[in-house]
């Protein structure tokens, strides 16, 4: 085998490129074929090498040319390669390739013969090694007057098919890849059948020493090129540095087109769309090469992620987790399907199934249409792939052994312990990988498939009973089902040894990377097994940068009290009201509103010729409801005319002494909203809550924001916009209700690769149960009372004797103070939260405390806070001098590399700092936060008190990681040291802090609630 080294030279001209690439390919088995020959060879009208043809067909299927021989004669040849054209002219090539081409008199022809899973068919084997595999430069292809002397730089053919051409461009004499895409879109005329699309070549790569670009179907000026660079993990597009006497592009013929590789892309993961409807909307039922939408190539990463985890789990085996960070834009549905369709296949070297089924879960109650479409659209043998949709539909198609199941993760808890798994194994395939995928459905996911459930009285092992030491007097009949629950629930931690976990998603949570992540040795720290990031997917242009044309603006406002009344109140949940109360003020709604539909009327209808769509997201229903009704009427002027508002929120609510829904204010069914929005009848949608995620609409232009943002919920909410649509731009972002700094804050972790800035302990779980033993609400024996109950027969009929076993606990709870009571009630959910996270991970085997999770599951739920009622806000203050000031538009910038903040398994707890304050007060601390007065010192002197306190990362994680109580020491040492660096800046005011010890408190314990409260608020959002 040669050395495809790059030679040493002066310089390097187009050719001598072309002739590296040429090398490239001879030594990975393609052999060359000078022009000359193939000029002979190769028939321009039928667009095939047919000398190659005919001598791979005699070779390997001679009693079919035989039998055509006959009917034939001499001219057998001719009549096979016309029957083969009329076959792809209907069929199209990718079928063809797939399948046979069936003629008179009863032969039956294979074009391509594909690799055998194993070696076991030594016929197979021998068919396969019998492909022609070839390449060729300076390829004349022309059948038209202008074209008859055109050359393609370099063309792959196998049996004689030309399917992948290239034209290569040269650095070193002043042009590019960018030359190469010119040239196809310029010189390559798409009528010539050579680059008719499904017809010939599949594929078409302008290539130069950096970068790699592709198309599929030529059309002139409108050809879409795309990258299909490998990446540079976490710094983006483009390709790695070469390797020493490489280029950067050697990948494309030692890897992507090499023989093996090339073959495996044609039979499974080539894919050709159709159009499903026709011009007058009527629905299309046949498949043909005349309804064709579009012919799907893998990319780069596609095809990387899907051998790469092959290649391991074939390695690994069953039993290992794999999280995929893959932005949107990388085209997860395709790989996803492909990943499905790959593991059903995978083969032992004895022959048997490496998995008994690969289930496709998605995160959603009703089923991914796209996802769902997708996989059902690949090509597949009829029955391959079960729709579960429904429990009972899952369950059976589980126990029937469907190869492929396409399923929400929300029916297992219905069925874990319907299902028979017994020595089985099973691929799970997530799609969106977030909170609930480490949560209770995930767990019952795992019960339903673990090779530990299905246990009945035929099973040859019986459980261990002496195991669980149970005093079962008086439930002698159901001590055994619960030594059976207990061992199935044990059992079902950690990592099961017969499931692999694939898990996709773009925004991984830090519970999801230590789920699912791969553990770096050099860090200790869980990472993704394979990343397209962020900044991978904008630079090459799959998905626009959402943060480019961000405006911020603020709403300045002052409030008065309508009444003599000063009633004592919680200071935080008022603080909250009254901030609802003002977004909902008539006076915030209508100006926001104005400049929404302004903006949009002006800026935003215009764009995509007149196709342009927008989206309002709100804090509520109701402000969604009142934004949209004040929109109409703003919509029904002249000035405004074409804008089209459309409502969405979930359930109904009281509006005006009436209950609406967002079918009665739009006027039809929910179901169609989306439907409708993507037609020209609507075009400014207002959401609360729904379609923020999910929802892909790539004529999605603007987003006005009138709600907090923070971590993946921005992330999720603000990506509605980073669709790609022929003629859209930068999208438009006006935030009312978020600052840059915040935006960027929630964008950062995911813009490359996702780290954690530190993983859990799962020791922590029994410091927690060490704290909350200390309160002495409850006892060994109340915990195992309950436990034989309700794992003996957990149904309804022991709900009665688990709550009457409760009643102890809760009159201890009750004698306990207030603040005991709030510390135990939040002990006690981030034990549960902890516990569950934690056994996601691993397998404590701890039965003692299994049985302490189930009894405080129950106790928690009788030990919710009773909120005192409170009289509404709505008749005790008014809104006045309300203005909205725009901040100016920002370039947010994102560089990456902040690591998302892992707060699970920290100890302490604090108080939520729900103190109680006087309305007047509460309403003078907001009215001096809103000040008009800008250049007002004080404002300035605290802002500045805060940014120093801020800027302490220690202080930061001392707040997150501590109670409220142990967190007090180190804030006050803290603030000192900030009031002092800070004497310069307003000496009066310094002066006045330092002489009085009361006004010190006063901004000492405001301070300290802010930081700790936005400390604390900030990390549980992540």
């Amino acid at each position: 085998m040669m050395n495809n080294m790059v030679k040493a030279g002066r310089s390097m001209n187009e050719r001598t490129f072309q002739n590296h690439v040429l090398d490239g390919f001879k030594e990975r088995g393609y052999a060359y074929v000078p022009q000359s020959r193939m000029d002979q060879n190769f028939n321009r009208e039928t667009a095939i090498d047919e000398q190659t043809l005919i001598e791979f067909l005699t070779e390997t299927q001679p009693k079919e040319v035989a039998k055509v021989e006959r009917q034939y004669g001499a001219r057998w040849s001719r009549a096979v390669v016309k029957r083969i054209e009329q076959v792809i002219a209907d069929k199209g090539l990718l079928w063809t390739l797939r399948n046979q081409v069936e003629m008179a008199p009863g032969a039956r022809f294979k074009l391509l013969y594909f690799k055998p899973k194993n070696d076991l068919n030594r016929a197979a084997v021998e068919h396969y090694r019998a492909n022609r595999f070839q390449v060729t430069d300076e390829f004349h292809y022309g059948t038209l007057k202008d074209d008859l002397n055109n050359r393609i730089d370099v063309v792959l053919l196998v049996n004689g098919f030309p399917l992948v051409t290239m034209e290569l461009k040269n650095h070193q004499t002043g042009q590019t890849v960018n030359n190469a895409i010119r040239q196809y879109m310029a010189d390559r005329n798409p009528k010539e059948q050579v680059f008719q699309p499904d017809l010939r070549s599949l594929v078409h790569f302008a290539v130069d020493a950096d970068d790699v670009y592709m198309t599929t179907w030529l059309k002139g000026k409108g050809t879409r090129f795309v990258p299909s660079n490998q990446g540079n993990g976490k710094d983006g597009g483009g390709n790695p540095p070469a390797e020493p006497g490489k280029f950067g592009t050697s990948y494309l013929w030692e890897e992507v087109l090499a023989p093996d590789s090339l073959l495996d892309i044609i039979e499974r993961f080539v894919q050709i769309t159709y159009r499903e409807k026709d011009e007058n909307g009527r629905k299309i039922t046949r498949q043909a090469r005349s309804t064709m939408k579009a012919v799907i190539f893998p990319r780069y990463h596609q095809l990387r992620v899907v051998r790469r985890l092959l290649k391991t789990t074939r390695e690994q085996g069953p039993g290992h987790n794999y999280l995929i960070q893959h932005s949107a834009g990388s085209g997860k549905s395709y790989s996803i399907a492909w990943l499905a369709y790959h593991l059903a296949s995978l083969t032992r070297d004895d022959g048997d199934s490496f998995f008994n089924s690969v289930i496709v879960l998605v995160d959603r109650v009703v089923l991914d249409e796209q996802l769902q479409g997708t996989i059902m659209k690949m090509p597949h043998p009829r029955g391959m792939v079960a729709i579960a949709k429904d429990s009972a539909g899952l369950r059976d198609a589980v126990n029937a052994g469907a190869r492929i199941i396409i399923s929400t993760i929300q029916k297992f808890p219905y069925i874990y312990n319907q299902t028979d798994t017994a020595g089985r194994t099973f691929a799970v395939i997530i799609d969106e990988a977030h909170s609930s995928q480490s949560g209770e459905a995930h767990r019952k996911t795992k019960q339903a498939l673990g090779d530990h459930t299905g246990l009945n009285a035929d099973d040859a092992v019986s459980p261990d009973f002496d195991a669980f030491d149970w005093d079962d007097s008086g439930l002698d009949e159901d001590a055994d089902d619960a030594a059976l629950r207990v061992r199935d629930e044990l059992n079902a931690q950690g990592v099961q040894p017969n499931l692999s976990f694939y898990a996709f998603t773009a925004t991984p949570k830090p519970s999801t990377l230590e789920t699912f992540g791969t553990v770096n040795p050099a860090t200790g720290k869980p990472e993704p097994f394979d990343l397209y990031s962020m900044r991978q997917a904008i630079e090459e242009g799959f998905i626009l940068d959402v943060l480019t044309n961000y405006t911020t603006f603020k709403t300045y406002f002052q409030l008065v009290k309508n009444s003599d009344e000063d009633p004592k109140r919680k200071a935080s949940r008022t603080k909250q009201e009254i901030m609802n109360f003002v977004k909902l003020d008539p006076s915030n709604v209508s100006k926001i509103s104005e400049i929404i539909v302004d903006h949009f009327h002006d800026h935003v209808m215009p764009l995509l010729h007149g196709r342009a769509k927008g989206m309002v997201v709100t804090s509520s229903r109701k402000a969604a409801a009142e934004y949209f009704r004040y929109m109409q009427r703003l919509s029904a002027k002249p000035e405004y005319a074409g804008v089209k508002p459309v409502v969405a929120f979930s359930g109904k609510l009281d509006l005006g002494g009436g209950d609406v829904t967002e079918e009665t204010l739009n006027g039809f069914p929910s179901s169609e909203i989306a439907d409708r929005f993507n037609t020209p009848e609507f075009n400014l949608m207002v959401v609360a809550n729904k379609f923020q995620t999910g929802f892909d609409q790539p004529k999605l232009c603007a987003m006005y924001v009138d709600k907090k943002l923070t971590g993946v919920a921005a992330v999720q909410t603000l990506s509605r916009l980073n669709r790609i649509c022929p003629g859209k731009q930068a999208p438009i972002v006006l935030d009312f209700a978020n600052d840059a700094e915040t935006i960027q804050s929630a964008f950062e972790p995911y813009y490359t690769q996702t780290d954690l800035d530190r993983v859990t302990d799962p020791n922590v779980i029994y410091d927690m149960k060490t704290a909350l033993d200390a309160f002495q609400v409850y006892d060994e024996e109340e915990i195992a009372a309950l436990c034989r109950v309700w794992l003996g027969k957990p149904d309804v009929s022991t709900m009665p004797e688990v709550l009457r076993l409760l009643e102890p606990a809760k009159d201890r709870y009750a004698d306990l103070d207030e603040d005991s009571q709030e510390e135990f009630r939040k002990r006690v959910g981030k034990f549960l939260h902890t516990y569950m996270y934690v056994t996601q991970m691993i397998r404590l085997d701890d039965r003692p405390l299994f049985e302490l999770d189930t009894y405080l599951t129950f106790l928690s739920r009788e030990l919710a806070p009773e909120y005192e009622p409170e009289e509404s806000i709505d008749g005790l203050i008014a809104v006045t001098q309300l203005r909205i000031e725009n901040q100016g538009q920002a370039d947010i910038k994102l560089t990456g590399g902040e690591p998302v903040k892992n707060n699970a398994g920290t100890v302490g707890v604090g108080k939520s700092g729900d103190d109680e304050d006087y309305l007047s007060a509460i309403i003078d601390q907001l009215n001096e936060l809103f000040s008009t007065d800008f250049n007002d010192p004080s404002r300035k002197f605290f802002e500045g008190l805060m940014t120093l306190l801020k800027g302490d990362d220690k202080l930061g994680q001392q707040a997150r990681n501590n109670s409220r109580v142990d967190f007090r020491t180190p804030f006050d040492s803290a603030f000192l040291n900030a009031l002092f660096k800070s004497q310069a800046e307003n000496t009066d005011l310094f002066r006045r802090l330092s002489g009085n010890q009361e006004a010190l408190r006063i901004v000492r314990e405001a301070l300290f609630n802010e930081f700790y409260n936005t400390a604390r608020r900030d990390s549980s959002n992540q």
